[in-house]
């Protein structure tokens, strides 16, 4: 693929959709159940004997957060830490020319900031994984 176009994956939260980076994604599973951890609270679900935290996108975005399950995920690479993503829908490797991506956020999602500009379609909110960590 040319450095000319931008890779990315798209995933759902309602009915929200967003784009994140090919290059952060780890993994796409289906239905993940989470394990509640003591103290903070967080949930976590284990991949490979390895605890990874849940980062709730339905929650990030507004909706009624997920409760101790959720129909799909990805696993994204944030930093040195790797994040489950728990998602409405996993969608398809999509590409578009990178200087469709662009440096605003429109929507005001506090874990993006850049867009996708799709046209007709509007505009993707580009998840920025590192930003996940805090949210």
């Amino acid at each position: 693929m040319s450095h000319d176009f931008f890779e990315f994956l798209a995933v759902r939260a309602g009915e929200q959709w967003f784009a994140v980076d090919v290059q952060a994604a780890v993994e796409i599973r289906g239905p993940e159940t989470f394990n509640r951890t003591r103290g903070e609270g967080r949930p976590t679900v284990t991949v490979r004997e390895e605890a990874l935290r849940v980062v709730d996108l339905r929650r990030l975005s507004g909706l009624a957060a997920f409760g101790s399950a959720c129909p799909a995920m990805l696993l994204v690479q944030a930093s040195a830490e790797v994040l489950a993503l728990a998602v409405d829908e996993v969608g398809e490797i999509e590409s578009v020319p990178r200087e469709r991506v662009r440096a605003v956020n429109p929507l005001g999602f506090v874990f993006c900031r850049q867009t996708i500009a799709l046209g007709a379609k509007g505009v993707l909110p580009l998840i920025d994984p590192v930003l996940l960590i805090a949210a």
